[in-house]
């Protein structure tokens, strides 16, 4: 499940509203990147591509 970038949107938007998830996303990216974490990078790459797709 930590993994599941559907759920991890889906999730986020729940709680944040879609602007809020788009945010957390992001702040998400930004630590998986200060972490050297490719793959929390990649699923974070996926979930804001998730958002964005909502968005428009």
């Amino acid at each position: 499940m930590k993994d599941d970038a559907k759920h991890i949107a889906s999730h986020l938007v729940e709680e944040h509203g879609l602007e809020g998830a788009i945010r957390a996303a992001m702040e998400g990216t930004i630590e998986a990147q200060k972490e050297r974490d490719n793959y929390a990078l990649s699923v974070w790459r996926e979930v804001k591509r998730i958002l964005r797709d909502q968005k428009d």
